[in-house]
């Protein structure tokens, strides 16, 4: 599930910034509401619960504790 959240993040900021490579750059003016967008979009892809090598080692070390005697 988290690698789920961590791959929608991260697909978010790539559609966001494809709709900024196809506006050009005045999509970065401040008027312009693609840039808040793209910021937001850029600071919230990089929350800890969105991170993608953080999931991986959360799975990778669940995965090392697991009781095997128990499944």
């Amino acid at each position: 599930m988290r690698q789920d959240r961590a791959d929608a993040g991260r697909d978010c900021r790539a559609a966001v910034e494809r709709m900024l490579d196809l506006h050009g750059g005045s999509g970065f003016r401040t008027a312009n509401p693609l840039q808040r967008f793209w910021r937001d979009v850029a600071v919230a892809s990089r929350h800890p619960q969105l991170d993608a090598y953080l999931a991986v080692e959360d799975y990778g070390t669940a995965l090392t504790t697991l009781d095997l005697d128990r499944v």
